[in-house]
This record gives C-alpha cells, sequence and structure tokens, in this order.
C-alpha cells in the first residue's frame, strides 16, 4: 500500500449515499457543513476511506439494511437541520 498524501486531512461529500454507507462502516462523521438542505459531510481522510469508496462506487460493499437505513435518517436529519458540528 501507498502512504495517504499528508496533505488530505478530511474527506468532504454531498453524497448523503456515500455519507450514510462510509458512517454505517464505522468511520465516524467529523461534522456536517452547508446551509440547510445543501450539506456536505466530511469525514478523516484515510487510506481505509478511500478503499471504501472504491467498493461503493465498485458494487462490492456489504452492509446491514436496517442499520444503512437508520445512518441516513439521522444524516437527512442532520442537513436539514443545521447541525454544523456532530463530534
Amino acid at each position: 500500500m501507498k502512504d495517504y498524501p499528508k496533505k488530505h486531512t478530511e474527506f468532504s461529500t454531498r453524497d448523503i449515499y456515500l455519507a450514510a454507507a462510509i458512517k454505517e462502516s464505522g468511520l465516524p462523521i467529523l461534522r456536517v457543513e452547508g446551509s440547510t438542505g445543501r450539506a456536505i459531510f466530511v469525514f478523516k481522510a484515510s487510506e481505509k476511506i478511500e478503499e471504501f469508496i472504491a467498493d461503493y462506487f465498485n458494487g462490492e460493499l456489504r452492509a446491514n439494511p436496517r442499520g444503512l437505513f437508520e445512518t441516513w435518517k439521522a444524516l437527512k436529519s442532520m442537513a436539514f437541520s443545521r447541525i454544523n458540528d456532530v463530534r
């Protein structure tokens, strides 16, 4: 494995489905940015998250459907309630 670039300390996405899958995998969300309904979900960047994202887009992830749906609902609530710091 190559070393993860140190200059990238965070990974962010507007894709709530990807964010839910990342969070459900056990990687903690750092914060939610943006205005109501236009959220940006921010995670700590790492090689693990990059591999996870590749698996997500390649259709190679396995997840608990109930847990994934509950996580999606929680993130949706965060996006629409202007929560900016979820630590």
